[in-house]
Protein backbone atom coordinates (compact mmCIF):
# COMPACT_ATOMS: atom_id res chain seq x y z
CA UNK A 1 0.00 0.00 0.00
CA UNK A 2 1.38 3.36 -1.03
CA UNK A 3 2.39 5.57 1.88
CA UNK A 4 1.54 9.28 1.65
CA UNK A 5 3.55 11.87 3.57
CA UNK A 6 1.79 13.22 6.66
CA UNK A 7 2.08 16.58 8.36
CA UNK A 8 3.12 14.60 11.43
CA UNK A 9 6.29 13.64 9.56
CA UNK A 10 7.46 17.21 8.98
CA UNK A 11 10.90 17.88 10.46
CA UNK A 12 11.07 20.05 13.55
CA UNK A 13 12.90 22.91 11.81
CA UNK A 14 10.17 23.23 9.17
CA UNK A 15 7.37 23.07 11.76
CA UNK A 16 9.01 25.82 13.81
CA UNK A 17 9.22 28.04 10.73
CA UNK A 18 5.52 27.47 9.97
CA UNK A 19 4.57 28.14 13.58
CA UNK A 20 6.55 31.39 13.67
CA UNK A 21 4.77 32.67 10.55
CA UNK A 22 1.38 31.80 12.06
CA UNK A 23 1.84 34.02 15.14
CA UNK A 24 0.17 37.44 15.06
CA UNK A 25 1.34 40.20 17.40
CA UNK A 26 -2.20 41.09 18.47
CA UNK A 27 -3.24 37.46 19.23
CA UNK A 28 -0.09 35.70 20.43
CA UNK A 29 -1.73 33.89 23.34
CA UNK A 30 -4.63 32.61 21.21
CA UNK A 31 -2.35 31.56 18.37
CA UNK A 32 -0.03 29.56 20.63
CA UNK A 33 -3.04 27.97 22.31
CA UNK A 34 -4.55 26.91 18.98
CA UNK A 35 -1.29 25.31 17.90
CA UNK A 36 -1.02 23.46 21.22
CA UNK A 37 -4.50 21.96 20.86
CA UNK A 38 -3.76 20.16 17.57
CA UNK A 39 -1.88 17.22 19.06
CA UNK A 40 0.52 16.26 21.84
CA UNK A 41 3.60 16.67 19.65
CA UNK A 42 2.63 20.19 18.65
CA UNK A 43 1.89 21.11 22.24
CA UNK A 44 5.31 19.89 23.33
CA UNK A 45 6.96 21.83 20.51
CA UNK A 46 5.16 25.07 21.38
CA UNK A 47 5.82 24.77 25.12
CA UNK A 48 9.49 23.79 24.83
CA UNK A 49 10.68 25.92 21.87
CA UNK A 50 12.08 29.23 23.15
CA UNK A 51 12.11 30.69 19.63
CA UNK A 52 8.28 30.71 19.65
CA UNK A 53 8.19 32.96 22.72
CA UNK A 54 10.52 35.78 21.69
CA UNK A 55 7.72 38.14 20.59
CA UNK A 56 6.53 40.06 23.66
CA UNK A 57 3.32 41.96 22.97
CA UNK A 58 1.41 44.48 25.09
CA UNK A 59 -1.82 42.93 23.79
CA UNK A 60 -1.31 40.10 26.31
CA UNK A 61 -1.81 40.26 30.07
CA UNK A 62 1.09 41.10 32.38
CA UNK A 63 1.07 37.53 33.70
CA UNK A 64 1.32 36.09 30.17
CA UNK A 65 4.08 38.59 29.27
CA UNK A 66 6.15 37.44 32.26
CA UNK A 67 5.55 33.81 31.29
CA UNK A 68 6.68 34.53 27.73
CA UNK A 69 9.86 36.20 28.97
CA UNK A 70 10.73 33.10 31.00
CA UNK A 71 10.00 30.69 28.14
CA UNK A 72 12.10 32.73 25.70
CA UNK A 73 15.13 31.70 27.78
CA UNK A 74 18.16 33.78 26.84
CA UNK A 75 17.26 34.37 23.20
CA UNK A 76 17.02 37.92 21.76
CA UNK A 77 13.50 39.29 22.19
CA UNK A 78 11.27 41.57 20.12
CA UNK A 79 9.17 44.06 22.10
CA UNK A 80 5.86 45.29 20.67
CA UNK A 81 3.72 48.07 22.11
CA UNK A 82 1.31 49.10 19.35
CA UNK A 83 -1.68 51.33 19.98
CA UNK A 84 -4.48 50.79 17.44
CA UNK A 85 -7.76 51.58 19.16
CA UNK A 86 -9.04 52.58 22.62
CA UNK A 87 -9.42 48.93 23.71
CA UNK A 88 -5.93 47.75 22.74
CA UNK A 89 -3.32 47.12 23.86
CA UNK A 90 -4.49 45.73 27.19
CA UNK A 91 -1.69 47.48 29.12
CA UNK A 92 -0.52 51.04 29.44
CA UNK A 93 2.94 51.90 28.22
CA UNK A 94 4.18 52.27 31.81
CA UNK A 95 2.86 48.87 32.95
CA UNK A 96 4.31 47.19 29.85
CA UNK A 97 7.74 48.76 30.40
CA UNK A 98 7.67 47.71 34.04
CA UNK A 99 7.07 44.10 33.00
CA UNK A 100 9.88 43.91 30.42
CA UNK A 101 12.46 46.28 31.92
CA UNK A 102 14.69 43.58 33.42
CA UNK A 103 15.04 41.94 30.00
CA UNK A 104 16.08 44.99 27.96
CA UNK A 105 19.58 43.55 27.69
CA UNK A 106 18.16 40.92 25.28
CA UNK A 107 16.25 43.40 23.14
CA UNK A 108 16.74 42.84 19.41
CA UNK A 109 13.92 45.13 18.26
CA UNK A 110 11.57 47.59 19.87
CA UNK A 111 8.34 48.85 18.30
CA UNK A 112 6.59 51.43 20.48
CA UNK A 113 3.61 53.13 18.85
CA UNK A 114 2.16 54.96 21.81
CA UNK A 115 -1.30 56.32 22.50
CA UNK A 116 -1.84 60.09 22.34
CA UNK A 117 -2.25 60.17 26.12
CA UNK A 118 0.67 57.85 26.99
CA UNK A 119 3.50 59.30 29.05
CA UNK A 120 6.63 58.71 26.99
CA UNK A 121 9.24 60.09 29.40
CA UNK A 122 9.70 56.68 31.04
CA UNK A 123 10.17 55.09 27.63
CA UNK A 124 13.06 57.44 26.86
CA UNK A 125 14.67 56.67 30.21
CA UNK A 126 14.31 52.92 29.67
CA UNK A 127 15.85 53.15 26.22
CA UNK A 128 19.16 53.87 27.89
CA UNK A 129 19.16 50.24 29.11
CA UNK A 130 18.97 48.75 25.62
CA UNK A 131 22.44 47.67 24.47
CA UNK A 132 22.94 49.32 21.09
CA UNK A 133 25.29 46.60 19.73
CA UNK A 134 22.36 44.16 19.71
CA UNK A 135 19.68 46.52 18.46
CA UNK A 136 18.51 45.74 14.91
CA UNK A 137 15.21 47.65 14.73
CA UNK A 138 13.96 50.73 16.59
CA UNK A 139 10.48 52.11 15.82
CA UNK A 140 9.14 54.94 18.00
CA UNK A 141 5.89 56.76 17.34
CA UNK A 142 3.71 58.91 19.57
CA UNK A 143 0.35 60.63 19.17
CA UNK A 144 -0.36 64.20 18.16
CA UNK A 145 -0.45 65.50 21.74
CA UNK A 146 3.19 64.47 22.25
CA UNK A 147 4.55 66.09 19.10
CA UNK A 148 7.01 68.93 19.57
CA UNK A 149 6.89 68.66 23.36
CA UNK A 150 10.20 70.24 24.42
CA UNK A 151 10.21 68.13 27.57
CA UNK A 152 10.06 64.86 25.64
CA UNK A 153 12.61 63.17 23.46
CA UNK A 154 15.98 61.49 23.77
CA UNK A 155 19.44 61.41 22.25
CA UNK A 156 20.65 58.26 20.50
CA UNK A 157 24.13 58.94 21.85
CA UNK A 158 22.85 58.13 25.35
CA UNK A 159 22.18 54.51 24.43
CA UNK A 160 24.82 52.01 25.54
CA UNK A 161 27.30 51.55 22.72
CA UNK A 162 27.62 55.32 22.41
CA UNK A 163 28.06 56.25 18.74
CA UNK A 164 27.90 52.97 16.81
CA UNK A 165 24.96 50.73 15.96
CA UNK A 166 26.57 47.84 14.07
CA UNK A 167 23.33 45.87 13.60
CA UNK A 168 20.73 48.65 13.36
CA UNK A 169 18.96 48.25 10.01
CA UNK A 170 15.58 49.85 10.70
CA UNK A 171 15.13 53.27 12.32
CA UNK A 172 11.66 54.82 12.29
CA UNK A 173 10.85 57.80 14.53
CA UNK A 174 7.63 59.80 14.28
CA UNK A 175 6.50 62.71 16.43
CA UNK A 176 9.43 62.64 18.87
CA UNK A 177 12.00 65.43 19.24
CA UNK A 178 15.11 63.33 18.81
CA UNK A 179 18.82 63.84 18.18
CA UNK A 180 19.54 61.47 15.31
CA UNK A 181 22.42 63.22 13.56
CA UNK A 182 24.79 64.75 16.12
CA UNK A 183 28.50 64.89 15.22
CA UNK A 184 30.24 61.56 15.66
CA UNK A 185 27.14 59.37 15.48
CA UNK A 186 27.71 56.57 12.99
CA UNK A 187 24.56 55.37 11.23
CA UNK A 188 24.84 53.34 8.05
CA UNK A 189 23.71 50.33 6.05
CA UNK A 190 20.01 50.91 6.74
CA UNK A 191 17.21 48.97 5.12
CA UNK A 192 14.43 51.25 6.39
CA UNK A 193 14.75 54.89 7.52
CA UNK A 194 11.68 56.93 8.43
CA UNK A 195 11.97 60.30 10.22
CA UNK A 196 8.70 62.21 10.59
CA UNK A 197 8.26 65.02 13.09
CA UNK A 198 11.88 64.66 14.22
CA UNK A 199 13.32 68.01 15.23
CA UNK A 200 17.08 67.74 14.86
CA UNK A 201 17.91 66.42 11.41
CA UNK A 202 20.84 67.94 9.54
CA UNK A 203 20.70 67.49 5.78
CA UNK A 204 24.46 67.07 5.27
CA UNK A 205 24.71 64.22 7.75
CA UNK A 206 21.50 62.67 6.47
CA UNK A 207 23.03 62.54 3.00
CA UNK A 208 26.03 60.72 4.47
CA UNK A 209 23.65 58.13 5.97
CA UNK A 210 22.00 57.64 2.57
CA UNK A 211 25.35 57.29 0.79
CA UNK A 212 26.37 54.66 3.30
CA UNK A 213 23.10 52.72 2.92
CA UNK A 214 23.18 51.46 -0.69
CA UNK A 215 20.67 48.69 0.08
CA UNK A 216 18.07 51.05 1.55
CA UNK A 217 14.54 49.87 0.70
CA UNK A 218 12.26 52.42 2.42
CA UNK A 219 12.86 56.13 3.05
CA UNK A 220 10.44 58.55 4.69
CA UNK A 221 11.12 62.17 5.64
CA UNK A 222 8.73 64.87 6.71
CA UNK A 223 7.28 67.42 9.11
CA UNK A 224 10.78 68.46 10.11
CA UNK A 225 12.63 71.80 9.88
CA UNK A 226 15.04 70.27 7.40
CA UNK A 227 16.99 72.67 5.18
CA UNK A 228 18.97 72.21 2.00
CA UNK A 229 22.57 71.04 2.54
CA UNK A 230 25.11 73.77 3.08
CA UNK A 231 27.35 72.33 0.35
CA UNK A 232 26.22 71.42 -3.16
CA UNK A 233 25.94 67.71 -3.86
CA UNK A 234 28.52 66.77 -6.44
CA UNK A 235 27.18 63.33 -7.33
CA UNK A 236 23.71 61.74 -7.20
CA UNK A 237 22.94 59.11 -4.60
CA UNK A 238 22.06 55.81 -6.25
CA UNK A 239 19.60 53.64 -4.31
CA UNK A 240 18.75 50.76 -6.67
CA UNK A 241 16.94 48.80 -3.93
CA UNK A 242 14.72 51.69 -2.82
CA UNK A 243 11.09 50.62 -3.14
CA UNK A 244 9.24 53.32 -1.17
CA UNK A 245 9.95 57.06 -0.98
CA UNK A 246 7.86 59.40 1.21
CA UNK A 247 8.46 63.17 1.37
CA UNK A 248 5.78 64.55 3.68
CA UNK A 249 5.07 68.29 3.99
CA UNK A 250 8.58 69.59 3.85
CA UNK A 251 9.62 72.88 2.20
CA UNK A 252 9.30 72.67 -1.58
CA UNK A 253 12.99 73.35 -2.07
CA UNK A 254 13.93 70.44 0.21
CA UNK A 255 11.55 67.98 -1.49
CA UNK A 256 12.80 69.12 -4.88
CA UNK A 257 16.40 68.67 -3.70
CA UNK A 258 15.83 65.04 -2.67
CA UNK A 259 14.01 64.28 -5.92
CA UNK A 260 17.00 65.77 -7.74
CA UNK A 261 19.64 63.93 -5.73
CA UNK A 262 18.17 60.44 -5.25
CA UNK A 263 18.21 57.95 -8.10
CA UNK A 264 15.64 55.21 -7.42
CA UNK A 265 14.74 53.51 -10.72
CA UNK A 266 12.91 50.64 -9.00
CA UNK A 267 10.72 52.74 -6.72
CA UNK A 268 7.24 51.21 -6.50
CA UNK A 269 5.66 53.50 -3.87
CA UNK A 270 5.87 57.29 -4.08
CA UNK A 271 4.32 59.76 -1.62
CA UNK A 272 4.89 63.50 -1.91
CA UNK A 273 3.03 66.31 -0.19
CA UNK A 274 3.89 70.02 -0.18
CA UNK A 275 2.54 73.43 0.70
CA UNK A 276 2.92 75.83 -2.19
CA UNK A 277 3.16 79.63 -1.97
CA UNK A 278 0.43 81.78 -3.45
CA UNK A 279 1.56 82.00 -7.05
CA UNK A 280 -0.49 81.60 -10.22
CA UNK A 281 2.07 79.47 -12.11
CA UNK A 282 2.05 75.73 -12.65
CA UNK A 283 3.61 75.03 -9.27
CA UNK A 284 3.80 71.24 -9.44
CA UNK A 285 5.83 71.14 -12.62
CA UNK A 286 7.81 74.34 -12.21
CA UNK A 287 8.58 74.12 -8.49
CA UNK A 288 8.77 70.41 -7.69
CA UNK A 289 9.18 68.28 -10.81
CA UNK A 290 11.69 70.41 -12.68
CA UNK A 291 14.22 69.55 -15.37
CA UNK A 292 16.61 68.51 -12.59
CA UNK A 293 14.21 65.74 -11.58
CA UNK A 294 13.54 64.38 -15.06
CA UNK A 295 14.98 61.00 -14.01
CA UNK A 296 11.84 60.59 -11.88
CA UNK A 297 9.51 61.04 -14.85
CA UNK A 298 9.82 57.42 -16.05
CA UNK A 299 9.37 56.26 -12.44
CA UNK A 300 6.17 58.27 -12.08
CA UNK A 301 4.91 57.14 -15.48
CA UNK A 302 5.57 53.51 -14.55
CA UNK A 303 3.65 53.92 -11.30
CA UNK A 304 0.69 55.55 -12.99
CA UNK A 305 0.51 52.93 -15.75
CA UNK A 306 1.54 49.78 -13.89
CA UNK A 307 -1.91 48.20 -14.07
CA UNK A 308 -5.20 48.03 -12.21
CA UNK A 309 -5.44 49.89 -8.92
CA UNK A 310 -7.45 48.47 -6.07
CA UNK A 311 -8.61 51.93 -5.00
CA UNK A 312 -8.12 55.41 -6.41
CA UNK A 313 -9.24 58.44 -4.41
CA UNK A 314 -9.14 62.15 -5.15
CA UNK A 315 -10.00 64.81 -2.58
CA UNK A 316 -10.50 68.48 -3.45
CA UNK A 317 -11.36 70.59 -0.40
CA UNK A 318 -11.70 74.36 -0.33
CA UNK A 319 -10.65 76.16 2.83
CA UNK A 320 -10.63 79.87 3.57
CA UNK A 321 -7.16 80.52 2.16
CA UNK A 322 -6.26 77.38 0.19
CA UNK A 323 -7.49 74.37 -1.76
CA UNK A 324 -6.25 70.90 -0.79
CA UNK A 325 -5.65 68.52 -3.69
CA UNK A 326 -5.06 64.90 -2.67
CA UNK A 327 -4.64 61.95 -5.07
CA UNK A 328 -4.21 58.43 -3.71
CA UNK A 329 -3.73 55.37 -5.89
CA UNK A 330 -3.69 52.15 -3.87
CA UNK A 331 -2.54 48.82 -5.22
CA UNK A 332 -3.97 45.39 -4.63
CA UNK A 333 -3.56 43.95 -1.17
CA UNK A 334 -0.54 41.78 -0.47
CA UNK A 335 -0.89 39.48 2.56
CA UNK A 336 -4.05 41.45 3.54
CA UNK A 337 -2.04 44.69 3.64
CA UNK A 338 -2.94 47.45 1.22
CA UNK A 339 -0.10 49.19 -0.59
CA UNK A 340 -0.21 52.84 -1.59
CA UNK A 341 1.42 53.15 -5.01
CA UNK A 342 1.10 56.91 -5.47
CA UNK A 343 0.11 59.64 -3.02
CA UNK A 344 0.32 63.26 -4.15
CA UNK A 345 -1.05 65.92 -1.79
CA UNK A 346 -0.63 69.62 -2.52
CA UNK A 347 -1.96 72.72 -0.79
CA UNK A 348 -2.78 75.04 -3.69
CA UNK A 349 -4.55 78.36 -4.00
CA UNK A 350 -6.69 78.32 -7.12
CA UNK A 351 -8.79 76.08 -9.31
CA UNK A 352 -6.42 76.87 -12.18
CA UNK A 353 -3.53 75.29 -10.28
CA UNK A 354 -5.57 72.12 -9.79
CA UNK A 355 -6.43 72.00 -13.50
CA UNK A 356 -2.76 72.38 -14.40
CA UNK A 357 -1.81 69.65 -11.94
CA UNK A 358 -4.34 67.20 -13.38
CA UNK A 359 -3.21 67.93 -16.94
CA UNK A 360 0.40 67.40 -15.87
CA UNK A 361 -0.48 64.04 -14.30
CA UNK A 362 -2.45 62.94 -17.34
CA UNK A 363 0.60 63.70 -19.44
CA UNK A 364 2.31 60.73 -17.78
CA UNK A 365 -0.45 58.30 -18.74
CA UNK A 366 -0.40 56.16 -21.84
CA UNK A 367 -2.62 57.41 -24.63
CA UNK A 368 -4.26 54.02 -25.09
CA UNK A 369 -4.69 53.37 -21.37
CA UNK A 370 -8.32 53.13 -20.17
CA UNK A 371 -9.53 55.72 -17.71
CA UNK A 372 -8.64 55.05 -14.09
CA UNK A 373 -11.77 54.38 -11.96
CA UNK A 374 -11.68 56.94 -9.18
CA UNK A 375 -13.61 58.03 -6.09
CA UNK A 376 -13.94 61.81 -6.06
CA UNK A 377 -14.64 63.84 -2.93
CA UNK A 378 -15.33 67.58 -3.40
CA UNK A 379 -15.96 69.92 -0.48
CA UNK A 380 -16.87 73.54 -1.13
CA UNK A 381 -16.12 73.25 -4.87
CA UNK A 382 -18.68 74.86 -7.18
CA UNK A 383 -16.62 75.20 -10.36
CA UNK A 384 -18.18 72.91 -12.97
CA UNK A 385 -15.16 73.13 -15.25
CA UNK A 386 -13.07 71.35 -12.61
CA UNK A 387 -15.52 68.45 -12.64
CA UNK A 388 -15.27 68.39 -16.45
CA UNK A 389 -11.48 68.12 -16.21
CA UNK A 390 -11.72 65.11 -13.91
CA UNK A 391 -14.51 63.56 -16.01
CA UNK A 392 -12.55 63.85 -19.26
CA UNK A 393 -9.47 62.04 -17.92
CA UNK A 394 -10.85 59.63 -15.30
CA UNK A 395 -13.80 57.29 -14.85
CA UNK A 396 -15.55 58.77 -11.81
CA UNK A 397 -17.40 55.83 -10.25
CA UNK A 398 -17.99 57.41 -6.81
CA UNK A 399 -18.80 61.05 -6.13
CA UNK A 400 -19.38 63.00 -2.93
CA UNK A 401 -20.05 66.69 -3.18
CA UNK A 402 -20.44 68.53 0.09
CA UNK A 403 -22.78 71.45 -0.43
CA UNK A 404 -22.00 74.65 1.44
CA UNK A 405 -23.68 78.01 1.13
CA UNK A 406 -21.40 80.37 -0.74
CA UNK A 407 -19.95 83.09 1.56
CA UNK A 408 -21.41 86.51 0.78
CA UNK A 409 -24.34 85.07 -1.21
CA UNK A 410 -27.39 87.39 -1.29
CA UNK A 411 -30.14 86.68 1.21
CA UNK A 412 -33.20 85.05 -0.31
CA UNK A 413 -33.91 81.94 -2.30
CA UNK A 414 -30.75 79.77 -2.40
CA UNK A 415 -29.10 79.16 -5.75
CA UNK A 416 -29.03 75.53 -6.89
CA UNK A 417 -25.61 73.91 -6.78
CA UNK A 418 -23.89 74.32 -10.18
CA UNK A 419 -22.69 70.73 -9.82
CA UNK A 420 -26.26 69.42 -9.58
CA UNK A 421 -27.38 71.56 -12.54
CA UNK A 422 -24.44 70.26 -14.59
CA UNK A 423 -25.20 66.61 -13.79
CA UNK A 424 -28.85 67.12 -14.85
CA UNK A 425 -28.02 68.44 -18.35
CA UNK A 426 -26.95 65.91 -21.00
CA UNK A 427 -24.99 66.75 -24.10
CA UNK A 428 -26.00 65.62 -27.58
CA UNK A 429 -24.17 62.31 -27.16
CA UNK A 430 -23.95 61.50 -23.44
CA UNK A 431 -24.52 62.52 -19.85
CA UNK A 432 -21.90 63.98 -17.51
CA UNK A 433 -20.23 61.39 -15.29
CA UNK A 434 -21.51 58.38 -17.28
CA UNK A 435 -19.60 55.89 -15.09
CA UNK A 436 -21.09 57.07 -11.78
CA UNK A 437 -22.23 54.16 -9.58
CA UNK A 438 -22.27 55.62 -6.05
CA UNK A 439 -23.39 59.13 -5.12
CA UNK A 440 -23.03 60.68 -1.66
CA UNK A 441 -25.11 63.71 -0.66
CA UNK A 442 -23.74 65.23 2.53
CA UNK A 443 -25.23 68.69 3.21
CA UNK A 444 -23.57 70.77 5.91
CA UNK A 445 -26.75 72.46 7.16
CA UNK A 446 -30.29 71.39 8.06
CA UNK A 447 -32.14 74.03 6.04
CA UNK A 448 -32.50 71.75 3.02
CA UNK A 449 -31.62 74.52 0.58
CA UNK A 450 -30.28 72.06 -2.01
CA UNK A 451 -32.77 69.23 -1.58
CA UNK A 452 -34.96 70.19 -4.56
CA UNK A 453 -31.96 70.73 -6.81
CA UNK A 454 -30.65 67.27 -5.92
CA UNK A 455 -34.04 65.58 -6.41
CA UNK A 456 -34.50 67.32 -9.76
CA UNK A 457 -31.09 66.08 -10.88
CA UNK A 458 -31.91 62.51 -9.85
CA UNK A 459 -35.29 62.62 -11.68
CA UNK A 460 -33.68 63.88 -14.88
CA UNK A 461 -30.85 61.31 -14.85
CA UNK A 462 -32.53 58.25 -13.35
CA UNK A 463 -36.28 58.91 -13.32
CA UNK A 464 -38.78 56.52 -14.91
CA UNK A 465 -39.98 59.02 -17.51
CA UNK A 466 -39.41 58.86 -21.30
CA UNK A 467 -35.84 57.92 -22.20
CA UNK A 468 -35.72 59.36 -25.72
CA UNK A 469 -35.51 55.94 -27.32
CA UNK A 470 -34.91 57.48 -30.73
CA UNK A 471 -31.90 59.42 -29.46
CA UNK A 472 -28.31 58.21 -29.88
CA UNK A 473 -27.40 59.65 -26.51
CA UNK A 474 -25.69 57.16 -24.18
CA UNK A 475 -27.64 56.79 -20.96
CA UNK A 476 -25.83 57.12 -17.61
CA UNK A 477 -25.03 53.96 -15.71
CA UNK A 478 -27.74 53.19 -13.10
CA UNK A 479 -26.84 54.21 -9.57
CA UNK A 480 -25.92 51.25 -7.39
CA UNK A 481 -25.89 53.13 -4.10
CA UNK A 482 -27.05 56.49 -2.75
CA UNK A 483 -25.57 57.57 0.58
CA UNK A 484 -27.21 60.33 2.62
CA UNK A 485 -25.48 62.54 5.19
CA UNK A 486 -26.32 62.01 8.89
CA UNK A 487 -28.13 65.36 9.09
CA UNK A 488 -30.91 63.84 6.93
CA UNK A 489 -31.27 60.47 8.64
CA UNK A 490 -34.60 61.52 10.25
CA UNK A 491 -36.00 63.33 7.20
CA UNK A 492 -38.40 60.59 6.07
CA UNK A 493 -39.99 62.72 3.33
CA UNK A 494 -36.65 63.36 1.64
CA UNK A 495 -35.52 59.73 1.95
CA UNK A 496 -38.88 58.58 0.59
CA UNK A 497 -38.52 60.78 -2.50
CA UNK A 498 -35.05 59.43 -3.18
CA UNK A 499 -36.24 55.85 -2.88
CA UNK A 500 -39.09 56.54 -5.35
CA UNK A 501 -36.65 57.88 -7.92
CA UNK A 502 -34.09 55.10 -7.32
CA UNK A 503 -36.17 51.96 -6.62
CA UNK A 504 -33.33 49.58 -7.49
CA UNK A 505 -30.51 51.41 -5.68
CA UNK A 506 -29.40 50.93 -2.10
CA UNK A 507 -30.34 54.11 -0.22
CA UNK A 508 -28.70 54.43 3.20
CA UNK A 509 -27.23 56.88 5.67
CA UNK A 510 -23.47 57.40 5.84
CA UNK A 511 -22.15 55.16 8.60
CA UNK A 512 -18.97 54.82 10.59
CA UNK A 513 -17.96 51.64 8.78
CA UNK A 514 -17.73 53.06 5.28
CA UNK A 515 -18.18 56.52 3.82
CA UNK A 516 -18.92 55.20 0.34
Amino acid sequence: MEQHPSIRDLPLELLLTIFQWSLDISTLQKDRCRLSLVCRRWRDIVQKSACLWTDISAYDSIEYIKRSLVKSANLPIDLHYIYRNPDNPRNTLLSYLEAVRDHFSRCRSLVAKARPFDTCGQLFDDLQNIPAPRLESLVLEVGISQRWDPGAGFDLRRLPGMTTFPKLRRLEISGIPCEISPPGLQLNDFRSLNLVGVVNVEADQLLDVLRNSPRLERLGLGLSPLTRPSQPVLAPIHLPYLLALRLIYMPISVSQFFLTTIRAPNCSELSISSKFPERPDDVVREKLFTSDTKHFSPVLQKLLTRGIFKDAHMYVIRWTNRIDFDLRLDGKEVDSVGRRIVWLAFQLHSVEQIEQTVHWLVGHLKRDMPKIPIRLFMDGIREVRLLDVFDSHMAITHLCTRVRERPGAPVGAPQPSPIFLHMAQPTASSWPLPDLEVFVYDPMSRNGSQHEALLDMLRRRYGSGPKELDSERILPRPLRRMRIGPLLMHDRNFLGEVEKILPHAEVSVIGTDSFW
